[in-house]
């Protein structure tokens, strides 16, 4: 086994180790689910041998936001951030403390516009929001995916993890590479368990649970505001002669641009085709549009940086007389009805961007009203529901956190992988090796293989050439324990039922989960009941109450 650290370009003999990382939730209800931490001890080197070391000659401190790649042999390698440093000069020791490289992704008052294309796409617009350009990558069974996502503002990470859980993904660091990917791609083999615990606690309880979801489309200089159209209830805008209003629009719409309103004398109620507004005075007649703007009078419409209200800035014309003589004290972004007299909105703003339907569905839990007084547990707005699939699905997992019953299990295992991976580091073959060395030394002898080794390449132990090997496929995703853990599966056969990995911690000894959470599926249970009728699961079934039933498991007696 071999473990090293580099700090800032500088190699350093590690101890010990611990890599803790968490997945990325599946409800889209969940925030949590943090971007990992790396703790490392490090041997500190010789203060009389290497006194121009930075440990020696500035401290710790010195550490302080360098870049971290800790690599074993074992679990492969990943990246980090110096975040804190310890010292200990007794024992010649350091502890030094990181963020994982997916702290680069916690970026706040991140203003993202309206997106129209492919989850790949999508995804590296919004890394790239954090500065993120390279070593990103989507797989390519869901980089395709059409998606039509409206803008937002504020916190990146939190984001990103709502736009996972509503696309069914993951986010996870491996090899280096920040990657989205489909969940439940890789399992803790059965065979491999060094502890297992398991247990099942009470949790909330509700009737029933809230999910909003946003069918959207993309738009071109479509009419936004008012949204769905002019109807009697849109406001009309006023302000005084010589002061300044300001009014908020909320949209059905995520827009990029807006096309910029000119002021007419004439806005029928039904118009929509360009952005426009009139102005009428105290008396109800319209403002001339020249006389309006020579009066300081003006109209000012910017886009927010949610994408999904503008701020109206009015400033009323002065010195503008009515039909009486008088000077018009106040005005409106209006005209008057010609058949009720009274005034309606002629306001119309048409932009471009995604427009949304924000409707609301609710699901039942099956906690009846005697056991809880709780009638809506949560109501979920996710603005990357972008279809009824992704809909249902946040709201049947969202009903299941409020139904009281929590399974979860803790363990330790040797190893994670994809379905059919061996859990073991996968090595150049021999002739992969001989080959490499021949097309160096041609035809080499013993002697010549161990001189390039020592001469040539400085490598002067076995464990020395075994890491030089392993370097030229520790990317091969094989090799890669690390960001491969959280996430993964664990089959729990006492309990008759899958887990998701949501943290896990990888040391030098082993890789434990702190915390698994319940991911039994329907389409494991069709697999189980492949060759059984209705009325044989009906009869495995009976007497049971619908939570017996549940917590059963994959029971098939």
């Amino acid at each position: 086994m071999g473990i090293r650290v580099e700090i800032g370009g500088r190699t350093y003999e590690c101890e010990d180790y611990s890599v803790q990382e968490d997945s990325t939730p599946l409800s889209v209800g969940d925030s949590s689910g943090g971007v990992g931490t790396i703790t490392l001890t490090l041997v500190l080197p010789d203060p009389d041998i290497e006194r121009d070391d930075p440990f020696w000659l500035y401290g710790p401190e010195w550490f302080i936001g360098e870049a971290v790649t800790l690599t074993d042999t074992r679990k492969g390698f990943t990246l980090g951030t110096v975040d804190g440093c310890d010292r200990d000069d007794v024992s010649a020791r350091a502890t030094i403390t990181c963020l994982s490289r997916l702290s680069e992704l916690n970026v706040f008052n991140i203003n993202a516009q309206p997106f129209v294309g492919t989850l790949e796409n999508a995804f590296e617009y919004y890394l790239e929001l954090a500065g993120i350009t390279t070593d990103l990558f989507v797989d390519a069974t869901i980089a395709s995916r059409s998606v039509v996502f409206p803008g937002f503002t504020g916190e990146l990470w939190l984001r990103l993890k709502q736009m996972a859980a509503a696309q069914d993904c993951d986010i996870s660091l491996v090899s280096g590479i920040i990657l989205l990917r489909p969940v439940r791609e890789r399992v803790a083999e059965r065979g491999r368990d060094i502890t297992r615990s398991s247990s099942t606690q009470s949790g909330s309880l509700a009737q029933t649970v809230e999910v909003y979801w946003y069918d959207t489309s993309e738009i071109t200089d479509e009419l936004v505001y008012p949204p769905g159209g002019w109807t009697p209830e849109v406001e009309v805008l006023n302000v005084n002669a010589g002061e300044t209003a300001e009014y908020q629009l909320e949209l059905s719409a995520s827009v990029s641009s807006i096309q910029t309103p000119t002021m007419g004398t004439f806005v029928a109620q039904d118009y929509d085709a360009s952005s426009v507004y009139t102005v009428v005075a105290d008396d109800g007649l319209p403002v001339n549009p020249t006389q309006w703007a020579n009066n300081g009078g003006s109209v000012t419409i910017t886009i927010n940086p949610d994408t999904t209200t503008l701020t109206v800035n009015l400033v009323g014309a002065t010195d503008i007389t009515t039909v009486s003589g008088e000077p018009s004290k106040s005005f409106s972004l209006a005209l008057a009805s010609a058949t009720s007299g009274s005034r309606y909105s002629t306001l119309r703003i048409v932009g471009t961007g995604v427009a949304y339907n924000r409707t609301l569905r609710t699901f039942r839990t099956g906690v009846p009203a005697s056991k809880t007084a709780t009638v809506v547990g949560e109501t979920l707005d996710n603005t990357f529901l972008n279809d009824l699939d992704s809909a249902m699905r946040a709201g049947v997992r969202a009903a299941k956190r409020w139904t009281g019953v929590v399974p979860s299990i803790t363990g330790t295992v040797s190893a994670i992988n994809r379905r059919g991976d061996s859990g073991v580091a996968s090595y150049p073959t021999y002739g992969a090796v001989q080959t490499e060395i021949e097309a160096e030394l041609t035809t080499p002898a013993y002697d010549d293989v161990e001189t390039w080794y020592v001469t040539a390449q400085s490598l002067d132990t076995y464990g020395d050439i075994r890491t030089y090997w392993f370097e030229t496929v520790q990317d091969d995703y094989a090799n890669q324990v690390f960001g491969n853990v959280s996430g993964a599966r664990v089959w729990d056969a006492k309990r008759r039922r899958w887990y998701r990995i949501r943290s896990g911690t990888l040391t030098p000894g082993g890789i434990g989960f702190t915390q698994a959470d319940d991911d039994l599926l329907h389409s494991d249970l069709e697999t189980l009941y492949t060759a059984l009728t209705y009325g044989d699961v009906e009869a495995l079934k009976t007497d049971m109450t619908y939570q017996q039933e549940y917590l059963t498991g994959a029971y098939n007696g």
